[in-house]
């Protein structure tokens, strides 16, 4: 340990003698390491002068490895290598103790991360590590420990469970600037709708909305166009126009005022976001149990 501790400042210098002993080009090895060529050409010559031994051979246009380099490299590449897998290792098992937990970036946002407060204050030793993905992952490959999905039918597997049953409504701000008294379904025919395109589902949508109340849905060019769920809710508590969101992602904003409902209209019950647990875990099943008792 003591000898190690004398040449550490050569280590610098030994990951350049290997990066440059694969290639055998300072050039190649250079643009790897992200420095110049004159650096790797230098790092090389005070390694070499720190060994007694020429461990290149410089040529015009190229270098080749010496007998006392090719020794040298058998040496010393192996342990570095060595070095380097123990890292990664180390650095797989700290992310695996984090507990994974991957939703959807609406969920997260209006969900899940005002919240997370409280289970970090209940379980702090219990570090989560959110990955936001409106693409849905697949658990193993991934690692997930904890996922959020919303579907029309449970997905595959028995580990999937009912965690909350959507239903949407009309939202809007005291901002927004009504042009009708907001007390009935039709009204909303003659108001500024924001309306999601994109890949989201017929049901999520104003045309199945207003089929739903036995009305004819305005054309949507007199609406707003907006291509995410996160924007819709922004221009919505900005006073832009009428949202058709609802339980459980609005449900902060209706508490604290930011959004209203209108009175006497009934929410549409639509799909189940599901929760998967990973089975083998402790720590997941206790952000389980915490997620059911929000």
């Amino acid at each position: 340990m003591a000898k190690l501790r004398q040449y550490s400042h050569l280590l610098r210098n030994i990951v350049t003698f290997e990066t440059a002993s694969r290639s055998e080009n300072f050039t190649k090895a250079a643009d790897e390491l992200g420095v110049t060529r004159v650096a790797v050409s230098r790092q090389i010559a005070d390694l070499e002068t720190a060994i007694g031994h020429k461990l290149f051979v410089r040529n015009h246009r190229s270098v080749a490895l010496t007998g006392a380099g090719k020794a040298f490299a058998e040496l010393v590449n192996p342990a570095l290598h060595r070095i380097g897998e123990a890292f990664e290792r180390q650095r797989r098992e700290q992310i695996s103790d984090r507990l994974s937990v991957t939703v959807t970036s609406a969920f997260a946002t209006y969900w899940l991360m005002p919240k997370l407060i409280d289970f970090s204050a209940r379980y702090p030793d219990i570090e989560v590590n959110l990955v936001v993905s409106d693409r849905y992952l697949n658990i193993e490959a991934e690692q997930i420990d904890v996922a959020i999905r919303y579907s029309p039918e449970p997905p595959t597997g028995d580990l999937w469970q009912p965690l909350i049953r959507e239903s949407i409504f009309p939202v809007f701000s005291g901002d927004y600037a009504a042009r009708t008294t907001l007390s009935k379904a039709e009204d909303l025919q003659h108001e500024r709708l924001l309306y999601l395109s994109g890949r989201y589902r017929a049901e999520a949508r104003w045309e199945h909305w207003f089929s739903t109340q036995g009305l004819t849905a305005p054309e949507e060019r007199t609406g707003v166009q907006v291509n995410t769920y996160n924007n819709m809710l922004q221009a919505a508590i900005q006073g832009q126009g009428i949202a058709l969101a609802g339980h459980p992602l609005v449900d902060a904003f209706l508490e604290n005022g930011s959004l209203r409902v209108l009175q006497g209209i009934e929410p549409l019950v639509r799909d189940f976001y599901y929760l998967y647990c990973a089975p083998e875990r402790k720590d997941a099943s206790l952000f389980c149990d915490w997620l059911r008792c929000q």
